[in-house]
């Protein structure tokens, strides 16, 4: 059988493409990523057939991710056929992780959800964890003009990491080619081995130490507090894996009698098969902590501790629990006092490793993930405190000062610190309140009740006292300041307000009522309006030693009028019983045969008169009755012209006469039948009256005006109200959200929010779709419960900054 010359060279030509595709995917899995992107780069340049010029695009920019250059890997995917790569669920991800990396986070969450709504998805759980993580770090972003990042002195062209202090200036690692001891190299990224170098308080750097560095990997170190030993990191070509990875191993010196580093040991728990380095001892030099990627932990890379026995010797690895390690890696653990600090890809963050830290006295607690700056979308590790407001650390991202995506070490200093000021009852910010310190105001906060304060008008930890008119004043202790500035939290100024409070309710039934109180200071005239709550509870914020004028109104109930003396009490109780409109009358009596108002009669109908006057929304009739002496006739004529006089001298008072009607009754209606008894003058002096009551309502919607729905919230959903069915009296914020679940099945989750101090402020339940709403009173801070069955299934916390000056958020959770 003949093959034609050109069925020849096609297959030759196959098969060279087939080879050279798996000769670069074995460099690839051997880590010789600088190689193999540089072989993809040539194929890229030549290939024509569009699809496979696609797969190298894909290849290289793979390569540029291992290499955390992922800018590189976006301008690559940014070049790519969308359509192609929208159908390409491992391409998808991949494009999605670069921007990510890159802080492109919005832009990614698009990516990540096509990847994850792609039809037959076979990494939707490891997408919806990325997801997952998106939606969280908004919070972390805050605040990053608190902050200056500047390049660090010693900086090379090369890698440069991981630096700590010791003897008045710091060790770090780095690959830079002067005064190095190797030379050759490293396959991995192309870049030279790594050693240990120092560099003095006059920043000159030299090689740390012959003893300690060799031709090949030295870093990641750390000395004993004593400084009489150090533990650091080598990799060396003696001690590869089957598949010609060097692992990593610790390495340990002392000193010698004359300062000089003896010859390193091994590390006892080594071991060739498995990496053990980045170690750090512990502040009393008793305890080394380390990562390793040995058999039995939790995933990838986990931190271990080993403790230094009486004899000298290093007791066996001790793996830190779920607390710390996760699935994917922690790696740089750095201790400071009973602070644990590490970088980790596993807990979640702004992309690459970011910097978290544990408490190692409260290790059921979560780890905090420290902000940006000192976190970024690129890989953040390696760091060291050089005090409560500057670090040293180490980074891979772009910044003005080199834009390769090699490891620099960068200075961030806290420039500022921020703080907010609330009521201590009430929780919310408190403007203009005034900051001091030093006996020296410094500041105040803003309509948010935030505010900066720079660190150089913070001397020495001195006290921060919060300030404002008429509230007792807070003072924080520099050191307590200290706790929460170091882990980023804003410090809290809580200043406290004297108050009235008690509560509304009904004389007859004795159960609350929902009132209109208007509040007038007397010695400036300045009046409040507030409402009490449907559990008849009101609380009003007032000056000590004032005198407070009360007015308590609501529908179908007699105005009530009462004073308030708050004299130097914090907390004055002013309860108040409303008196319903039922059955109320006032009685003005005449002498016999006499129709004119007897100047006692006056002070009675005075009363009327005010009556008329503080509830402008009633009506009422004034009916005469006169005793049984005189003729039927005479009597009715009578009583007919005493309920005339009462009602001309109410309007002559300023009443309006279409609020009151009149009517004389004669003697058909006694108080006491003196027909069938013989009654004295004193009884029949009861029986000659005239009396008002009430006979219906006008204008009540127009003299409340639109706080008149607010007396009646169960029939009305245009008034605010929270879960409890609770009036929003003060001002609101609406939080909205979704829930979205990878199994399916979000409806019917109660979603709960409580204030700081864990008073709940609104419940809402989720829809088929998963969607929530609350309206939640305005509070500095709020935690955000999802429960199933009162049970917690996850939660976030909110803060007033995330609302960003508007009064609503939008927020995502994932299960």
């Amino acid at each position: 059988m003949l093959v034609s010359p050109l069925l020849i060279a096609q297959t030759m030509q196959n098969q060279r493409v087939q080879n050279f595709d798996e000769r670069n995917e074995e460099r690839f899995q051997n880590m010789d990523y600088a190689k193999a992107l540089k072989q993809y780069q040539k194929k890229y340049q030549k290939e024509s057939n569009p699809e496979k010029k696609e797969e190298y695009a894909l290849q290289m920019a793979k390569c540029f991710q291992k290499l955390n250059k992922p800018q590189k890997a976006v301008e690559l995917f940014n070049k790519m056929d969308t359509s192609l790569l929208a159908s390409n669920e491992r391409a998808t991800i991949l494009y999605a992780d670069a921007l990510f990396n890159v802080g492109e986070y919005k832009e990614a969450e698009k990516w990540y959800k096509k990847a994850f709504n792609m039809k037959g998805a076979e990494h939707s759980s490891e997408v919806y964890q990325k997801l997952k993580n998106l939606s969280t770090i908004s919070p972390l972003l805050k605040d990053q003009d608190l902050f200056e990042v500047k390049n660090s002195t010693f900086n090379s062209d090369q890698d440069d990491f991981s630096p700590f202090k010791y003897n008045g200036g710091y060790v770090f690692s780095s690959n830079r080619k002067a005064k190095q001891t190797g030379g050759k190299k490293y396959a991995w990224d192309g870049g030279s081995f790594l050693d240990l170098f120092y560099v003095d308080s006059l920043g000159s750097v030299n090689n740390f130490s012959s003893k300690v560095n060799s031709k090949y990997h030295e870093a990641s170190a750390s000395i004993s507090p004593d400084g009489n030993m150090i533990a650091f990191t080598r990799s060396s070509a003696k001690e590869q894996t089957e598949d010609k990875e060097s692992n990593l191993q610790i390495m340990i010196a002392t000193k010698s009698s004359d300062g000089e580093w003896n010859k390193p040991k091994e590390f006892l728990w080594n071991k060739t098969d498995f990496s053990t380095g980045h170690p750090s001892f512990s502040s009393d030099g008793q305890r080394l902590y380390f990562v390793s990627d040995r058999p039995g932990g939790v995933g990838g890379s986990d931190i271990y501790y080993s403790d230094l026995s009486s004899n000298g010797k290093w007791s066996s690895p001790t793996l830190m629990g779920e607390e710390i390690n996760t699935i994917k890696n922690e790696v740089f653990p750095v201790v400071d006092g009973q602070k644990l600090y590490f970088s980790s890809d596993g807990w979640g963050g702004l992309g690459g490793l970011d910097f978290v830290m544990q408490n190692l006295d409260s290790l059921y607690e979560k780890p905090l993930h420290l902000h940006a700056p000192i976190n970024s979308s690129y890989d953040d590790f390696g760091g060291t405190k050089i005090d409560m407001k500057r670090y040293f650390i180490s980074s891979n991202r772009v910044t003005n000062y080199s834009d390769k995506g090699n490891d620099n070490i960068l200075k961030v200093e806290k420039v500022f610190f921020k703080g907010i000021v609330i009521d201590k009852y009430e929780r919310t910010p408190i403007k203009d309140a005034l900051i001091e310190i030093n006996g020296k105001t410094v500041t105040k906060s803003d309509s948010s009740g935030l505010f900066k304060v720079r660190f150089d008008q913070w001397p020495d930890l001195s006290p921060i006292i919060g300030k404002k008119q008429s509230y007792a004043s807070d003072t924080l202790a520099g050191q307590e300041a200290e706790k929460h500035i170091e882990i980023g939290e804003l410090i809290v100024l809580e200043l406290s307000q004297p108050f009235i409070e008690g509560h509304v309710y009904d004389s007859l039934t004795k159960k609350p009522v929902i009132a209109r109180l208007t509040i007038k200071e007397r010695s400036t005239e300045k009046e409040k309006v507030v409402f009490s709550d449907s559990t008849g509870y009101y609380r009003i914020p007032v000056k000590a030693e004032e005198h407070y004028d009360f007015i308590s109104e609501r529908p179908r109930y007699f105005t009530r009028r009462q004073a308030s003396n708050t004299q130097n009490n914090y907390r004055t109780v002013r309860d108040i019983a409303m008196n319903p409109i039922v059955g109320q009358r006032i009685r003005i009596y005449y002498n016999f045969d006499m129709s004119n108002i007897r100047d006692d009669a006056s002070h009675s109908l005075d009363t009327v008169v005010n009556v008329m006057k503080y509830n402008p929304t009633i009506t009422i009739e004034l009916s005469s009755h006169t005793d049984i002496r005189g003729r039927d006739a005479y009597n009715q004529t009578l009583s007919d012209r005493r309920a005339k006089e009462a009602f001309d001298y109410a309007v002559n008072k300023g009443i309006a006469s279409e609020r009151m009607t009149y009517k004389g009754y004669g003697e058909t209606m006694p108080v006491i039948d003196c027909k069938q008894k013989r009654c004295s003058e004193a009884e029949h002096q009861l029986n000659r009256r005239t009396e008002f009551y009430v006979t219906g309502y006008i204008n009540e919607k127009g003299y409340f005006g639109s706080d008149y729905n607010k007396f009646y919230p169960d029939s009305l959903s245009e008034v605010l109200v929270d879960g409890d069915k609770e009036i929003m009296r003060s001002n609101f914020n609406s939080i909205t959200g979704i829930f979205v679940s990878l199994i399916g099945g979000v409806e019917g989750y109660e979603v709960k929010a409580f204030d700081d101090q864990g008073k709940l402020l609104a419940k809402d339940k989720t829809t088929e779709e998963g969607v929530f709403n609350l309206t939640v009173s305005n509070q500095y801070k709020y935690r955000l419960v999802l429960e199933k069955e009162g049970i917690e299934i996850t939660h976030r916390v909110i803060t007033l900054e995330d609302f960003d000056g508007k009064s609503n958020f939008d927020i995502t959770i994932y299960k």
